[in-house]
């Protein structure tokens, strides 16, 4: 199990040196609140929360470099000046930790970092939340428009359907992974595979892989 950290713009990876005890996965509903006479107060769902991810852990010093126990040394002060900069241009992400379902866009929310001892290392503790770009629709004609126009439907326009929705491999995506992220149930990878087939099939013919076995830079197309 690895977690990778990916800069989304210039594809540079950061391989975190040492996994944690574990990852706090915070997932929660909006929920809106009325006032009803002779009930009281009731709360409705009206969304999801933006999904968190959070955990403690330690980057080792000069002194660890080759543990055995290090998966990819790096100085951990090289470590924080990165993590400020994502942190401070608000750098959309891709947070991927193998082995579990977590593969995300992500921004870093939080970090704080503390000096340890005589070897070097750092303990820190890092949060990040999903990101999610917000999608504006610009409004069609107005009520009064349609009023002179009778051809036209009541109400504003409608706006024009989005694309079709994508997704790009990249080294460590599985459909199961790209299912839960992009389609919001990781059992549904069938789907993705059958939508998907053409482009999927080719590459593994004679090659002895399992059928579901992608490869980066595969375009995938997502389901409804």
């Amino acid at each position: 199990m690895d977690i990778y950290l990916t800069d989304l713009e210039t594809d540079d990876i950061l391989r975190f040196p040492m996994m944690p005890q574990k990852i706090d996965v915070r997932v929660g509903t909006i929920f809106q609140s009325y006032t009803v006479i002779a009930i009281g107060n009731i709360k409705l769902p009206t969304g999801q929360e933006l999904l968190g991810f959070s955990w403690n852990g330690w980057l080792p010093g000069k002194a660890r470099e080759h543990a055995p126990y290090v998966a990819e040394w790096m100085p951990p002060e090289e470590i924080q000046a990165l993590w400020t900069v994502f942190r401070d241009e608000k750098k959309k992400l891709r947070l991927l930790v193998t082995e579990t379902p977590i593969n995300h866009d992500v921004y870093i929310e939080q970090f704080s970092m503390e000096y340890s001892g005589g070897q070097g290392d750092y303990l820190y503790s890092i949060s990040f939340v999903q990101a999610k770009d917000l999608r504006v629709y610009e409004s069609g004609e107005g009520a009064e428009d349609n009023a002179s126009a009778p051809d036209k439907p009541d109400g504003p326009a409608r706006p024009s359907p989005p694309p079709a929705a994508t997704h790009t491999v990249k080294q460590g995506d599985s459909l199961w992974a790209i299912s839960q992220k992009e389609m919001g149930d990781g059992s549904r990878y069938p789907e993705l595979y059958e939508a998907n087939r053409d482009v999927i099939d080719p590459r593994n013919e004679g090659t002895g892989n399992d059928k579901y076995t992608i490869y980066p830079g595969q375009v995938l197309k997502i389901p409804e």
